[in-house]
């Protein structure tokens, strides 16, 4: 079972623990009224879908042998404009880096995660869209 819980401090501030207890502090942006003093609650499941593809793309990729020396993920997104305010689209960019790579696997590694095995895209995805660009460093 997944598990939250968040407490409100002061301001727009609210400390949150995760089920085994670890802490983040969430705050509004200043522009939107906070002292910007956490993550913007919007954020989190950007950052859910940049650790969710992350680590079942290093999974794949090491089930199908490939030398990964290392990976990085940003995902950007606009807020829509008026109320309910979700995302307006969401885009991946996966800089996958590696000794001799190959581009179909990796390709397919990171499909397979957007596309099959990550809770966090699933459900986005069902409110926007998500794209994805992939960049491969040969090191």
């Amino acid at each position: 079972m997944l598990k939250a819980r968040a407490e409100w401090v002061k301001g727009l501030e609210f400390d949150a623990w995760d089920g085994e207890g670890r802490p983040i502090k969430l705050d509004a942006s200043v522009q939107g009224g906070g002292e910007g003093a956490g993550f913007r609650p919007a954020e989190l499941p950007l950052i859910g879908l940049a650790g969710c593809t992350g680590i079942d793309t290093i999974e794949i990729l090491k089930k199908m042998r490939e030398q990964v020396t290392g990976l990085s993920i940003t995902v950007t997104s606009k807020k829509k404009e008026g109320q309910p305010a979700g995302y307006d689209g969401i885009h991946v960019l996966y800089e996958v880096r590696g000794k001799g790579l190959s581009h179909e696997k990796v390709e397919r590694a990171i499909e397979l995660s957007q596309d099959k095995y990550c809770t966090v895209g699933q459900a986005l995805s069902k409110a926007t869209t998500i794209t994805r660009t992939i960049t491969i460093v040969d090191e």
